[in-house]
């Protein structure tokens, strides 16, 4: 009987325990999120890295408030998400997050009010399999002067997640954070998982701060306070090694659904001035005489707001008929702004070209008896033929005439540069500069119909006879 009373004693004292608890677990409001009012995804291709932030209007409760936030069958990365009331923020609380067992892929954010409000919140997380590529559309003018430059962008989404509506912002430039934290990391001879955990560090925390500027040109360096007050070893930081980047937002907001891509046009200028000159550069262009066509990323070209992403241009030239000729798709590199673009359409049919060697021949000559060790010179009176001797230097000439007609209806500027090896002098009566120690540039202008022969000379010294590795030119 004792017994039977203990049991009922305890189950009661349990019963009474419970009953709060449970009155308690009735006052907490468990939400789900609801629709978004506004997303945006700022795309930062070098690294799969997508910041994503979106505001909701949530109806909270006076009291203890729980809302639910789901990651399921997206690429979302479940550390970095975050919300922050931007509404009230002085009545709404915090008070922890938990991460339900029971639930994978889901978080729970327990919500203290001190009133009942329809509140709006930001949710901001980080994101991979957003991407984005650059391509352009030229149109040259028929003297091709100009040229009209349409620019786009196509974004492509894997992350698992639709975004409607949203505003897209795009990081333009080479931030290089991964590259930067390894060398540092190497430099303290960090263990493999110190490494990867300070990489991830710097990474979230110095994108967090880059991607939620505003749009404009921000230097890396000022970045990198951030990073300093909280990880004291990256004092090391250069900043003179961290590069210029861009926040480029696209006009408007745009729907891109998961697993679809959208080409989204950025910006057009109409009338780019055309510098087109004709190059032969063996090393960049191949052997053959390049039209390339020069302009600048600056205010003048009716561009300079931004960096030109890495992209493909597609160039096209208006003809007599009005309509389009195709003239080549070429790949156009990143652009700082006041940056030069330098593109290379290939050969002109209207242009006559040919390098033609036109004499070879060899002198001071000396060889090495190795018998008493000896060095005599051809031609001094004292040559003996002997088995034993061999050629211990030499001068090599060689004479060239570029031959190059202009069968265009305009003048045209000609840029000839070559590569010249070893302890060399370039003789000519042309107009010829070093652009370094072993390379020399001979520039030309072309009238309408004029044909010109660039001849010139190159001595090389070889083996003993050469006493330096750079290239002499003399004028005759």
């Amino acid at each position: 009987m004792k017994n039977y009373q203990h049991i009922m004693q305890l189950i009661l004292t349990v019963i009474f325990i419970l009953i709060p608890l449970s009155l308690i677990a009735k006052n907490i409001d468990l939400s789900t999120l609801p629709s978004r009012d506004s997303v945006q995804l700022t795309i930062y291709n070098s690294e799969d890295l997508t910041l994503v932030r979106e505001t909701r209007q949530i109806s909270i409760k006076k009291g203890q408030n729980r809302l639910q936030f789901s990651w399921a069958n997206t690429r979302i990365d479940p550390t970095s998400v975050q919300v922050e009331f931007l509404s009230h923020p002085t009545q709404m609380h915090l008070s922890n997050t938990t991460f339900p067992h029971d639930k994978p892929q889901m978080l729970y954010w327990n919500i203290k009010s001190t009133l009942e409000v329809l509140a709006t919140v930001e949710i901001s997380y980080f994101t991979s399999g957003i991407t984005w590529q650059a391509d352009y559309s030229g149109i040259l003018s028929q003297n091709g002067q100009t040229m009209a430059l349409d620019s786009f962008v196509t974004v492509t989404n894997h992350s698992g997640e639709d975004y409607e509506n949203a505003q897209v912002r795009l990081v333009i430039g080479k931030i290089n954070l991964v590259e930067r934290v390894n060398e540092l990391v190497r430099q303290a001879n960090y263990k493999k998982d110190k490494m990867k955990e300070r990489k991830e560090i710097l990474r979230s925390r110095m994108a967090k701060k880059m991607m939620a500027k505003p749009s404009g040109r921000y230097e890396m360096a000022a970045m990198s306070e951030a990073v300093m007050d909280s990880i004291a070893e990256e004092k090391q930081v250069s900043k003179d090694s961290l590069s210029e980047y861009y926040i480029f937002s696209i006009e408007g907001t745009e729907s891109i659904p998961d697993q679809w891509a959208k080409r989204l046009r950025t910006s057009f200028a109409q009338a780019i001035e055309i510098n087109t000159v004709y190059r032969y550069r063996p090393r960049e262009y191949g052997n053959l005489l390049a039209r390339v066509l020069i302009f600048k990323n600056d205010k003048k070209s009716s561009l300079g707001d931004a960096p030109l992403p890495e992209g493909k241009v597609q160039i096209y030239q208006k003809n007599q008929q009005g309509s389009l000729t195709y003239i080549a798709g070429l790949p156009l590199k990143y652009t700082s702004i006041g940056g030069k673009v330098e593109l290379n359409t290939g050969t002109d049919p209207d242009i006559y070209f040919e390098l033609v060697s036109m004499k070879n021949w060899k002198d001071n000559i000396w060889m090495h008896y190795r018998k008493g060790n000896l060095y005599r010179r051809i031609g001094d009176g004292h040559m003996i033929v002997d088995h034993k001797s061999t050629v211990a230097g030499w001068n090599e000439h060689r004479a060239y005439s570029q031959h190059i007609r202009n069968f265009t209806d305009k003048t045209i500027k000609v840029e000839i540069r070559r590569l010249i090896s070893g302890d060399a002098v370039v003789k000519s009566r042309l107009e010829i500069n070093k652009h370094d120690f072993q390379t020399v540039d001979i520039h030309s202008t072309l009238t309408v119909g004029e044909k010109q022969e660039l001849q010139y000379e190159i001595l090389t010294r070889k083996g003993r006879n050469a006493k330096q590795n750079q290239v002499i030119i003399q004028k005759l």
